[in-house]
């Protein structure tokens, strides 16, 4: 029997306050094994999906508070250190059907609410380009998993993770994974093609009913397109129009030194190594509609 993406979400859970931290110099200096091995039984060997909460409470423990910008970006180093763990205990052979030379963990600082003018996080391969956070469900490319940091937000309303079963899709409707997706218009990302997007927000998503304003959560997903999970994000909106709003992210996933692996990984998908323009298209053009389709409204899950 197949698990709902309901009950996905409702296992992926996990407090980071639970797990003991050192806190030295201004660095959280050790990752629990523990807080790793959980990691890798949900989303190496289980379902797919991990979320991180609870940065707010291990900070309070620690006489720090979440809306303080240094402590703040204290937790997303150690999320990015979790990951980095998380990541040194998989063989990625098992999760990839295409052999993938990954030798490095990557992150970006970006604006989740903003147009980020320049983004790449591989330079050496792949040209720095407009970049929008909140897109159609979709898969990173060429890298088997990623974690997604949010939080915590200033005046923002919306902007929550969305999450996509698409494997339980391909399942039931008998889609080849390589039929599932389609290449992004002005990404290097692959979307799930717009005429399964309608069923797979229906029925196999979720929008993670998370605390971005007084915590900050991790993300991390199997993010291949055979046998991961898809993501997206709900549409942020400003709280009060008149004030400015801040939605921070940070974005870790896998590399490697060099394009070939990214055109093996096209061309597994049945997909030409795309030519991304570097300006994202603009609003109410049917390129930007293309680009933001389905995240208006999906179901929330329980807390």
């Amino acid at each position: 029997m197949s698990t709902t993406i309901t009950d996905i979400v409702k296992q992926a859970d996990i407090d980071v306050s639970a797990y003991e931290v050192s806190l030295v110099d201004g660095r959280f200096t050790n990752v629990p094994g523990e807080l790793v091995t959980r990691l890798v039984d949900l989303v190496a060997d289980g379902a797919g999906l991990a979320v991180l909460r609870g940065a707010s409470a291990l900070l309070a423990k620690h006489g720090r508070d979440i809306r303080d910008e240094a402590d703040a970006a204290l937790v997303r180093d150690y999320f990015e250190a979790v990951f980095k763990e998380f990541s040194a205990e998989v063989d990625f052979s098992l999760h990839t059907p295409v052999v993938m030379g990954y030798d490095q963990v990557a992150s970006m600082d970006v604006d989740g609410f903003n147009k980020n003018t320049r983004f790449t996080p591989n330079s050496d391969h792949t040209e720095s380009r407009e970049f929008l956070t909140t897109k159609c469900v979709h898969f990173d490319a060429a890298t088997t998993f990623i974690g997604n940091v949010y939080g915590p937000y200033t005046n923002i309303t919306g902007g929550l993770p969305i999450v996509s079963d698409t494997r339980e899709f391909c399942r039931v409707s008998g889609v080849d994974p390589a039929d599932l997706v389609e290449l992004m218009p002005h990404s290097y990302n692959v979307a799930v093609k717009q005429e399964y997007t309608e069923a797979i927000l229906a029925d196999h998503s979720l929008a993670l009913d998370v605390d971005l304003e007084a915590d900050m959560v991790m993300v991390v997903l199997n993010n291949e397109v055979s046998g991961g999970l898809a993501h997206a994000g709900t549409t942020p909106r400003l709280t009060d129009p008149a004030k400015p709003g801040k939605r921070p992210l940070r974005h870790i996933e896998l590399q490697f030194e060099d394009g070939e692996n990214l055109d093996n990984w096209y061309r597994h998908y049945r997909l030409p190594l795309p030519e991304v323009h570097v300006t994202v298209p603009d609003v109410d053009t049917p390129d930007h509609d293309r680009y933001h389709l389905g995240v208006g409204a999906v179901p929330a899950a329980q807390s």
